[in-house]
């Protein structure tokens, strides 16, 4: 097997943060979903593709997205708030509340 830089999960977990960085969310989007693709088991690559989505104001895949990143690790207060941040947005009170209710019990 050849090396080749898009096999290689750390290419994309830099390219991601590095437009994540420069505001180019639609690039970073797409980095962490590929990474996502690699290292599905990785929470904070969907966490990543959700804050992307979220600038991007794609509210219901950063929804997805944090509820994957979740899934791995439930406990994350940061992913927790930032779920309940996309939940406020596309108007789910009640499951943002949960969200923020629930990131505040972990922080204590």
């Amino acid at each position: 097997m050849t090396f080749h830089p898009t096999n290689n999960p750390f290419f994309w977990q830099q390219t991601a943060e590095v437009c994540f960085a420069e505001e180019r969310y639609m690039k970073a989007s797409e980095a962490y979903l590929r990474l996502c693709e690699m290292t599905p088991g990785d929470a904070s690559a969907w966490a990543g593709r959700g804050k992307s989505l979220m600038m991007l104001e794609r509210f219901p895949d950063a929804v997805d997205a944090f509820e994957r990143a979740l899934m791995i690790n439930p406990d994350d207060a940061d992913v927790l708030n930032q779920l309940g941040e996309a939940y406020q947005a596309l108007r789910n009170m009640d499951k943002a509340t949960a969200c923020f209710v629930r990131a505040g019990e972990l922080s204590l």
